[in-house]
């Protein structure tokens, strides 16, 4: 299991130069961003600019495609229970935004210490089985703290149904002051279901709660209620407080919040409204909004994958819809299929700005969208001039063979569109050796460019043919990306690096002449840390730069050693002699010993006994991301050790509430690998899957569910 592997993000640091391993895996797969996308395939097709300035909504995401099997490849380089079990998460785009507020139902104090034994125990007797609701109530009455009262009230929504009798209990404690009751009540009273229908002004109340997560929760309990509302017909009140609650969660889609927005979504669905009662609301909301307001908005749709694809058809179906729509669909990609054929129909009614997301939204769900080919080569030849190269893009991601002869035609007319053309001829005939041949030598002509935009593009282009090519033709290919790694433009830096992990193993040989190489060692580690085991070669070149005195070079030779693994067991002794020293600063020492403990627990039980007496002392740490990577790295090297994984669970279950969320991540994980020892904390990892802002953590609190109840 992969612990912290986003960890370095926690040290940022000032050199341009620096490039991290999680940077790399976002952008590996060819013309990776919707920004790059809309310049850089024109470039490719030789236009200078569009002739409209859709550049202006930069919705980020990765395509899989072709890529797959290589991304696959990557992601066990860096093995992780999310990436081993969720197909999806390479597809996610991280984000910094904190958590405000979370799961709190354990004691805030830094040291394991300083946790009474009684508190792990507390209601673990009697379960909400063994209590009446009546029981419940007078629990509620009786307590002295908040943290009495949110554990009666989770107990209370265990019960579902049965606990309704509380319903008027739980309405008053969404108006307490301390805002960990009122989401607790709410949460809870979505729990009880069908029953809980009167409180639903209540809860659209809360919407404009001033903690978000009330809001959320707030949210996500109507979208329960109507679950659970499973009669044949509503009453005419049932009706109004449903069309109620579909205005307001329309409106709170603009929330500052993703949680919000997302559960507000969630939410629509379970109501799900008519079109006809949906859009005009919709259409309001959005005309009042200015386009970065909406752009946060259509991420959040489109962090729902493909449950958002219904509701995004049917603002494919108005003009004023089509364009967010197809941003979203972009994001999406793969899995937005479903939305072919409205975007067929969209194209020849929409105007050019609309045109252009709209072929993009069909390039990014690639062969799932091979239907729309023949609307596209028509467009070809109708459409406007600008809309040429990114057709020809399209068709080469959709691998529409009956497009064959066009391109052959452009390529044989050596015009600016030709190195597109030859692109996409050979995405689709991929076992044709001379048409990737010619591809190849035209992209590795283009790296040549003036042109800062064709440059990157070439290089990510080639990177997407690497997959056709022998294992010779790979590590050829490497040692040309590696040069452009002393490029002038970063944006090519960084697409030669993606390049060089995409190729795996076979991209270790130039790894290694840029390690020899003063002005690119930091590409490089951070390039191993992308490429994982395959690059375990390299581990005597990297443990040199132990020594080397830079404790940025330092940290990252050790993230690199990290990802690289069991192999890195070598460095063991170097990596305790870290952890063992204090260096010149306190942020420093914290840098490098956040980094050298994680090490040793990915290097695992190979890193010897000699390294448990150190890491104890630090699973004690007031430092929560110390201690919670301490206690990690300990179970990775002796997972037997009962009496850490006890230690364990309360400090995980804090770790869950960390603004970072890289330790958000880990946790989860880590309380999942404890299984039925983590059980205290399933109320809280449920509250992860629901409200996390990032959808890999959300994932990863699912199938950390899962483990542990299936225990």
């Amino acid at each position: 299991m992969p612990v912290f592997k986003g960890l370095k993000e926690m040290s940022k640091r000032n050199m341009k130069t620096y490039v991290n391993w999680k940077q790399i895996m976002d952008s590996f797969r060819i013309l990776g961003s919707l920004s790059i996308l809309l310049v850089a395939s024109c470039l490719l097709a030789g236009c200078s600019q569009s002739k409209q300035g859709s550049g202006d909504s930069p919705v980020v995401r990765t395509d899989s495609g072709d890529g797959e099997k290589v991304a696959s490849q990557q992601e066990q380089a860096v093995p992780s229970q999310v990436t081993k079990t969720m197909t999806e998460t390479s597809d996610v785009k991280i984000s910094d935004e904190p958590v405000q507020s979370g799961p709190d139902s354990v004691p805030s104090s830094g040291k394991i210490s300083d946790i009474r034994p009684d508190e792990l125990t507390t209601f673990k007797q009697k379960n909400a089985a063994s209590l009446s609701i009546d029981e419940l109530r007078e629990k509620l009455v009786v307590a002295e703290n908040p943290d009495a009262v949110v554990k009666a009230t989770d107990l209370i929504g265990r019960l579902r149904g049965q606990g309704r009798a509380a319903l008027p209990d739980l309405i008053k404690l969404t108006a307490d002051a301390d805002p960990r009751v009122r989401w607790h009540a709410a949460r809870s009273i979505g729990l009880i279901g069908e029953d809980a229908v009167s409180s639903i002004p209540v809860l659209l109340s809360l919407l404009q709660d001033a903690d978000p997560v009330v809001a959320t929760q707030a949210a996500a309990a109507i979208g329960h209620i109507r679950e659970d509302d499973d009669h044949g017909s509503l009453s005419e009140v049932e009706k109004e407080l449903y069309a109620d609650a579909v205005t307001q969660l329309v409106g709170t889609l603009v929330h500052n919040d993703a949680r919000v927005r997302r559960a507000c979504l969630r939410s629509l669905q379970s109501l799900n409204p008519a079109p006809e009662q949906l859009m005009p609301i919709v259409d309001a909301v959005f005309a009042s909004q200015d386009p970065a307001t909406i752009l946060p908005v259509m991420e959040s749709i489109a962090d729902m994958g493909g449950e958002a694809v219904p509701f995004l058809i049917d603002r494919l179906k108005l003009p004023q819809g089509r364009f967010w729509a197809s941003v979203a669909i972009t994001e999406i990609g793969p899995s937005a299929a479903g939305a072919t054929q409205a975007l067929i129909e969209a194209l020849p009614e929409s105007a050019l700005d609309e045109q252009l997301h709209e072929i993009f939204a069909l390039a990014s769900i690639g062969e799932g969208a091979q239907s729309a080919g023949e609307a596209l080569v028509t467009l070809y030849g109708d459409g406007d001039s600008s809309l040429q190269g990114p057709i020809l893009y399209a068709i080469g991601k959709l691998k529409f063979r009956d497009a064959e002869s066009l391109l052959m035609q452009i390529v044989s007319e050596e015009t600016s569109l030709s190195a597109t053309a030859a692109w996409a001829l050979a995405k689709i005939k991929p076992d044709a050796p001379a048409l990737v041949t010619d591809a190849v030598e035209r992209m590795r002509a283009q790296c040549q460019s003036e042109s800062v935009f064709e440059r990157a593009a070439a290089a990510s282009a080639l990177s997407d043919l690497s997959i056709y090519l022998e294992v010779q033709e790979r590590q050829n290919l490497g040692v040309h990306f590696q040069s452009m790694l002393l490029d002038d433009s970063e944006q090519v830096q960084e697409a030669a690096a993606a390049a060089i992990v995409r190729l795996g193993g076979d991209g270790v040989p130039a790894v290694a002449v840029a390690l020899e190489n003063p002005e690119l060692r930091f590409f490089a580690l951070g390039i191993t840390s992308a490429i994982g085991e395959p690059a375990a070669k390299l581990v005597p070149a990297i443990v040199e730069l132990l020594d080397s005195g830079d404790s940025d070079l330092v940290q990252e030779a050790i993230f690199a050693l990290a990802a690289i693994g069991s192999p890195s067991a070598v460095a063991s002794g170097q990596i305790l002699a870290i952890l063992n020293e204090s260096v010149s600063s306190e942020d420093e020492e914290a840098r490098l010993h956040y980094a050298a403990t994680y090490c040793l627990g990915r290097i695992g039980s190979l890193a010897g006994q000699v390294v448990l007496p150190r890491l104890k002392e630090l699973s004690g740490s007031p430092d929560l991301m110390q201690a919670t990577v301490a206690v990690w790295s300990i179970l990775q090297i002796a997972p037997n050790d009962q009496e850490q994984s006890l230690n364990a669970v309360p400090l995980l279950m804090r770790a869950l509430n960390s603004e970072n969320q890289t330790v958000r991540l880990e946790a989860t994980i880590a309380l999942g690998d404890l299984g039925s020892i983590a059980e205290d904390a399933i109320p809280a990892i449920e509250l992860v899957s629901e409200d996390d802002p990032v959808r890999t953590i959300r994932l990863a609190a699912k199938e950390s569910l899962r483990r542990i109840q299936a225990e």
